[in-house]
């Protein structure tokens, strides 16, 4: 992993003022959700952007990245892998932090699939909470103590997702209301398992919206 350079790319505004951090989905890798940025970043200007590769290789494939295996699905065992590979993904986030001279209250995590799942977990387990967190086609797996319940929270899934179906969301957005984490959620009419413009809007609103009211 230690050879695996990390994509990213440079705010226009020196010095930059928030950290966003993609996380990818199974299989792929950083490459993959960087492409996304030239789509949001002008709505962003005081940002880094960084999308790191999964911390494991895909043990599914000959290639792509991982967070955590998905050969067994169950939820204790998500858990459990979660857990071992959490500190993993916070070294990564934690060293871009210190080069930028940022902090997890400048911090804002967009993952997708899999990399919502990781995102959305660590995000639940800060002692200083993030900015905020955007979630797409993920799924919840919740903590053994949800600690943070500051972080603010947007969902967005595909009604027609086959991949993660739509009652993943709804039964994040009950576990967080339940927790008392802000949070929203929204339903894409005519999306499967991917983001579109519609979620990218989403997303940059919501995190226009946070910069805003913290």
């Amino acid at each position: 992993m230690g050879n695996l350079i990390h994509p990213e790319v440079h705010s226009k505004i020196l010095p930059v003022e928030k950290l966003v951090v993609l996380l990818h989905g199974v299989g792929s890798n950083g490459h993959d959700l960087i492409k996304l940025v030239p789509y949001i970043k002008d709505h962003l200007p005081d940002c880094h952007f960084i999308a790191p590769h999964g911390v494991e290789p895909y043990d599914m494939a000959a290639y792509g990245r991982q967070w955590f295996s998905l050969q067994d699905r169950t939820p204790y065992v998500m858990k459990r892998l979660l857990e071992s590979n959490v500190a993993s993904v916070t070294a990564i986030i934690k060293q871009k932090q210190i080069a930028l001279k940022l902090t997890n209250k400048d911090t804002i995590i967009i993952g997708f699939s899999q990399g919502a799942m990781m995102g959305i977990y660590l995000t639940l387990i800060q002692a200083e909470p993030f900015l905020s967190t955007v979630g797409f086609s993920g799924l919840l797996v919740a903590p053994s103590q949800c600690i943070n319940t500051t972080t603010p929270i947007c969902l967005v899934h595909g009604m027609l997702d086959t991949v993660v179906t739509i009652d993943a969301m709804d039964h994040a957005i009950q576990y967080l209301s339940g927790h008392n984490v802000p949070c929203s959620g929204h339903k894409l009419d005519g999306l499967a398992h991917s983001i579109d413009y519609r979620g990218l809007e989403l997303a940059v609103n919501f995190i226009q919206h946070s910069n805003l009211t913290q």
